[in-house]
């Protein structure tokens, strides 16, 4: 992604526009002009995609408080298993 990031810089994507596109488009590109070093940009990284899985996760539960079913998928089964629960869900709803 570092590259993808120093070639939209390079094709003339203006660096301001790059800080809106997500978290990680942001922090690469405060990297790659020396604003972060490899290392801290890791990091930051990290903490980041973190607390915005929390921040989903507490969005989630809230939906469920609020009576919104929500079918919870291990994202480690094979594609094919998820692709059955799924349809058989959609199935069950019809």
């Amino acid at each position: 992604m570092i590259e993808e990031v120093q070639s939209l810089i390079d094709s003339g994507v203006p660096v301001d526009t790059l800080m809106f596109y997500g978290l990680e488009y942001k922090l690469i590109t405060k990297h790659l002009i020396g604003d972060l070093t490899y290392d801290e940009m890791v990091r930051e990284l990290n903490i980041a995609i973190h607390q915005f899985a929390k921040r989903q996760m507490t969005w989630f539960r809230k939906m469920e408080r609020d009576g919104n079913a929500i079918v919870w998928i291990d994202g480690l089964l094979p594609m094919e298993q998820k692709v059955t629960i799924i349809m058989e869900y959609l199935k069950s709803r019809s």
